[in-house]
């Protein structure tokens, strides 16, 4: 009896405790590192990632808050070949071929006003989703100037929340972001210049462009609720 007592005092603390893990009408605080990786046909190569969430519970259930994602990659060299022609000038424009690989960094930052649902608990799987903005920026010593494209972004992923105590906890997320607008021929320093026209059988070429391109992002996550407890 004593014992049977024992384990029904135990479960209950235990379930104060979860209970307490989401803190309605707080803010918390969530700081991310990962991986990005873009869709081929966005002729970027995968970057390194670290975001910066802002959530507030409006309940144990919901939440409304922002997301600041930022990458750093650079654009796939392969598919931005440059043909150029040295030599004897009477020779069909010169009678040397050069290839040249063309690589630059891009970095990409996208901020959203996301909304989550969750189910509390001391292990919490939740889903979210939201619309923000993006741009990219490429390398100005490159490019020979400042170049950057914009446009909205939307955003769908999930992930679980695994709560240390009522004020710290760590979380594993997966998130996919669709960038609107999407221009490939600006991730180009030569803006099309000297394309490989002439034998495109010696490299393959790239996939076809689109007007969109989408990144999935998988993240590990500390996160911090200001005053719980208190």
């Amino acid at each position: 009896m004593k014992r049977y007592a024992l384990i029904m005092a135990a479960l209950a603390l235990g379930a104060g405790v979860a209970g307490a893990q989401v803190s309605p009408k707080r803010f918390a605080v969530v700081t991310r590192l990962g991986v990005m990786t873009p869709e081929r046909a966005a002729s970027q190569d995968m970057a390194g990632l670290i975001g910066l969430d802002a959530e507030y519970a409006l309940n144990k259930y919901f939440g409304i808050g922002t997301a600041l994602d930022i990458g750093r990659g650079n654009n796939r060299r392969e598919d931005f070949v440059q043909r150029l022609r040295f030599g004897n000038p009477a020779v069909a424009g010169g009678d040397t071929i050069f290839y040249q690989f063309l690589g630059q960094p891009v970095n990409t930052l996208n901020l959203a006003l996301m909304g989550t649902a969750r189910i509390p608990g001391k292990v919490s799987p939740y889903a979210m989703a939201g619309v923000g903005t993006y741009v990219l920026i490429m390398d100005a010593q490159a490019n020979g100037s400042t170049r950057t494209l914009s446009g909205a972004s939307f955003s769908v992923g999930g992930g679980v929340n695994f709560q240390f105590s009522e004020k710290y906890g760590m979380q594993l997320d997966a998130r996919a972001t669709q960038l609107q607008g999407f221009k490939r021929e600006r991730l180009d320093p030569s803006d099309g210049r000297f394309p490989n026209v002439w034998f495109p059988e010696d490299i393959p070429a790239p996939p076809a462009a689109k007007n969109t391109a989408l990144n999935t992002a998988f993240t590990l996550g500390f996160r911090y609720v200001p005053g719980a407890g208190n």
